[in-house]
């Protein structure tokens, strides 16, 4: 299918391009509070590590953990009173006095001042400051981890047309503060589908009325329903109790979807401000068709159509705080899929094809993204994240270790794109050892577009042809949706780290190829073991 996210691409605060700060990891940290294990810190970037003309939306900044700083009154400052010990220790390991801290906060205030800025300093976690708090005390109980103090997070919104160039200086002065952990300048992200273009019938079709004829049924075109090797076995795992998703929630983190869509099933969450651009409306609801499309006797069946559906739009809303806006929602045992990338340094990897899109790469890369990701799975929600599309090897040292899960494991499960019959890489998925497991990344049938069954208005549109890790990635939530739908039949809940060792063990492996994208899953394999707890 032909759509184009370049030409069609909606304005947050206007026409940008995309790009991702690059940072490498920290040689040191914080003391842990008490016994918890410690989390690593990221190395503060320089300011130039993307290409200078690469335009930029926002500038985050977070402080040290133990600092409390807050907004009171349009003023960012330190509520050194209501420190507790464990924070007054973090501090402390980091030799930040109460004085020099409060005089780092007003240089911070003072330097967004110079930015070429749209709105005043705002909290880029968009949830009640209690909230975060106390997610963070539950994710850190359950997982013994250290966890991100979201509320120690901020943003500066930017004027159109700013580039990474115009705020380097600015972003080195804020990360040469002893008090600021990080700052970065972040570009707005877009969805992981492959960038054709779209042609003028289908363009035409947007506007055509909806009108009532039988649709037929495209569910024998849906090969990834079909058995291994070619697909995840969907099939049978509705034939096990539980295997069609009952009992779990999901919630899709984009831009826009088509609600009123006729296999669109009722959805239980639906958050955030969408896009009204109709390229993202035709993504989200195509990555729904996939998970939860109605079944019925006409259009698509979802992999996991008994499952609970939402989503979380970012459009009035930094990446990172729908994430984790939407992790509330899916709530312990849910799953939230990200299905988005953005692009990154270039790390040298030959890009031949989508040039569109080298060097995009998965979402949590910035680390505001990954605290929010992090905290969502210390909380027992599975995360599927889009690996992207940007030909890119994650495991490059233009990317600092951040997919190493050695050393930096937020526990999501990365998806990587195949061909549709033979298990290889598509040329343009990103690849490496963060690469968890895989899904057809081309000649998906799904819901939207119009390229199928088009004539008909929009709620009737249906596609043969989404595509990327965008199509890639719904596949594997709804093979994740579906275990965990037996894994709760059996009185059993899997974790998001249980979830991928599960999916990743027990799959279908991928086609010899040195770009290593995981297997595709196969519910054959892994549902016995999750009804005899062996996973």
């Amino acid at each position: 299918m032909t759509t184009s996210f370049l030409s069609m691409r909606p304005l947050r605060y206007a026409m940008l391009s995309l790009s991702v700060l690059a940072f490498a990891p920290s040689a040191t940290a914080a003391p842990p509070s008490k016994s918890l294990k410690p989390r690593a810190l990221v190395a503060k970037p320089t300011g130039r590590e993307l290409a200078g003309d690469t335009l930029v939306e926002r500038i985050v900044v977070k402080f040290h953990e133990g600092s409390r700083v807050r907004l009171r009154d349009q003023r960012l400052v330190a509520l050194t009173s209501e420190r507790d010990a464990a924070e007054r220790s973090l501090l402390a390991g980091r030799n930040l006095g109460d004085a020099r801290l409060e005089a780092d906060v007003g240089a911070v205030a003072s330097l967004l001042e110079r930015a070429p800025r749209i709105g005043a300093i705002a909290r880029l976690f968009d949830e009640p400051e209690s909230s975060l708090e106390a997610r963070k005390a539950s994710g850190e109980r359950q997982s013994g981890e250290q966890l991100a103090d979201l509320n120690l997070y901020f943003e500066v919104p930017l004027m159109p047309g700013t580039t990474s160039e115009r705020v380097a200086d600015l972003v080195a002065a804020l990360n040469a503060l002893d008090g600021v952990e990080v700052a970065y300048a972040e570009p707005p992200p877009e969805p992981a589908m492959v960038n054709f273009g779209m042609d003028a019938a289908v363009r035409g079709l947007l506007a055509a009325a909806d009108l009532p004829p039988t649709t037929p049924s495209y569910v024998n075109n849906q090969g990834y329903l079909n058995a291994a090797p070619n697909g995840v076995n969907a099939k049978y795992a509705w034939t096990v109790t539980g295997g069609q998703g009952q009992n779990v929630k999901v919630v899709d983190v984009e831009g826009g979807w088509r609600t009123t869509h006729e296999d669109m099933p009722t959805l239980f969450h639906m958050g955030g401000t969408q896009y009204a651009d109709a390229s993202w409306r035709h993504h989200g609801t195509a990555v729904l068709g996939e998970i939860v499309g109605a079944s019925n006797a006409y259009g698509v069946t979802g992999i996991a159509h008994a499952a609970q559906a939402g989503y979380e739009s970012i459009g009035a809303q930094s990446s990172a705080s729908a994430i984790s806006k939407a992790a509330t929602a899916a709530g312990r045992g849910g799953i939230v899929l990200i299905e988005l990338h953005s692009r990154g340094p270039a790390d040298g990897t030959a890009c031949t094809c989508n040039t569109s899109q080298c060097n995009y790469i998965a979402m949590e890369y910035w680390q505001a993204n990954y605290d929010a990701i992090k905290t969502a799975t210390a909380n027992g929600v599975i995360v599927v994240e889009a690996a992207g599309n940007g030909s890119a090897d994650l495991d490059a040292s233009a990317y600092g270790g951040r997919f190493n899960r050695n050393t930096r494991d937020s526990e999501a499960i990365v998806v990587g794109g195949s061909t549709a019959t033979t298990r290889s890489p598509m040329c343009w998925t990103n690849f490496g050892t963060r690469v968890d497991v895989h899904g057809w990344g081309e000649r998906v049938y799904s819901m939207g577009y119009g390229n199928v069954f088009g004539s008909y208005g929009e709620d009737q549109f249906y596609t043969s042809s989404f595509s990327g890790t965008s199509s890639a990635s719904p596949i594997v939530v709804g093979a994740a949706a579906s275990a965990q739908g037996v894994a709760l039949a059996n009185g059993r809940r899997l974790t998001s780290a249980q979830m991928r060792s599960l999916l990743r063990d027990n799959g279908t492996p991928q086609a010899a190829n040195a770009r290593q994208i995981g297997p595709l899953p196969d519910l054959a394999k892994a549902l016995p073991k999750v009804i005899s707890g062996n996973y």
